[in-house]
């Protein structure tokens, strides 16, 4: 083999272990995300709003703990409305599936309510859904159950890029 196929060969090599590296961090870049927001959804979101909407205005530490703070509040506020009007999400899902459940051919309505419960499985019970284990709430219950939005985890304000 020749010089210059060697330095052919050793040119495609290079970009070849730069694409594969990229994509490698990447993948593990968002993978990291994606996690921190299927595990904390509402704080993966405030966090990120936070960092939008503060990450160029130049903040000192004091201005960052407390703007954070109330974004904490903000979080905590939200869950207590969503208890609130939970119960009546709960009663229009369940008017809705019975209307479904009333259009339906016996044999459909069967396997619409084998599509909830399985849904109901796969997403299980979270604090503004707790009734998963009953399954006549399953059989009723159509639309998804709401993330939830405790603050675990939300102590440090997100850095700023």
């Amino acid at each position: 083999m020749n010089k210059t196929w060697k330095a052919v060969l050793g040119v495609i090599l290079i970009y070849i272990f730069g694409c594969v590296s990229g994509g490698v961090s990447t993948s593990i870049f968002f993978h990291r995300k994606m996690i921190a927001f299927l595990q904390h959804p509402a704080i993966a979101a405030s966090a990120e709003l936070e960092r939008r909407l503060t990450g160029n205005l130049g903040l000192d530490a004091n201005q960052k703990q407390e703007i954070h703070g109330y974004f904490l509040d903000n979080l905590q506020q939200r869950k207590e409305l969503q208890k609130q009007i939970q119960p009546q999400i709960q009663t229009l899902n369940r008017q809705t599936a019975q209307q479904i459940t009333a259009i339906l051919h016996p044999d459909q309505a069967e396997l619409f309510h084998e599509n909830i419960e399985k849904f109901r499985k796969n997403f299980g019970a979270t604090p503004s859904n707790p009734d998963t284990e009953n399954p006549s709430a399953a059989q009723v219950q159509s639309a998804p159950p709401a993330a939830s939005t405790t603050n675990t985890g939300a102590g440090n304000p997100p850095a700023a890029q």
